[in-house]
């Protein structure tokens, strides 16, 4: 039986399954305005826009709200919500989710053409990037924020290993501090 839920509530459906959602923490709710700021400031007077928390709707199975988009194909939504792939999402991990986005929810976004897919870690402040090739996603990279009292206490060597910044695929004059992202966290 397939089913689509139209009213606002905080649940996704994945594969014909209704999942509840919990409220998020303050730290998951930081870092979703970081990164989206991020994407709103770039992409002013752009074609692409950004959205926190966007009902995606997928088909009657797959109803799905991320924690940040961005969606360059404006025929793709209305005032209410996204119909179809977005060109990029980003999926903040809790302890009652992390499952569900490092599987179920991920294998929604390839089998639907997502072609960029964020994993954040807040507890190591992290970012896997996942880019899809034909309708499976490969890691493009892993990412992680060091604070300057961390850097400080690296040997040099592993210093010089970390990256403090990487770019969206397809926007590469985009350069995303991880600095913006986890800094001010809690």
């Amino acid at each position: 039986m397939s089913l689509a839920i139209k009213d606002n509530h905080d649940y996704e459906i994945i594969n014909g399954a209704i999942y509840m959602m919990a409220r998020p923490t303050l730290n998951h709710i930081d870092i979703a305005y970081n990164i989206n700021n991020i994407f709103k400031r770039f992409l002013k007077g752009k074609t692409c826009k950004s959205y926190i928390e966007p009902d995606v709707y997928f088909d009657e199975d797959n109803n799905l709200i991320p924690d940040v988009v961005i969606l360059c194909d404006k025929s793709k939504s209305d005032d209410k919500r996204i119909y179809g792939a977005p060109d990029l999402v980003v999926e903040i991990l809790s302890p009652g989710t992390a499952k569900k986005d490092l599987a179920d929810k991920k294998d929604v976004y390839a089998r639907f053409g997502v072609k960029e897919y964020w994993i954040v870690r807040p507890e190591i402040k992290e970012i896997t990037v996942h880019h899809l090739r034909g309708n499976a996603y490969i890691v493009d990279n892993v990412y992680y924020f060091r604070t300057s009292e961390e850097l400080a206490s690296m040997r040099e060597e592993d210093r010089k290993a970390v990256i403090p910044s990487f770019r969206v695929s397809f926007f590469q004059d985009l350069d995303i501090q991880l600095s913006e992202i986890f800094d001010d966290l809690s």
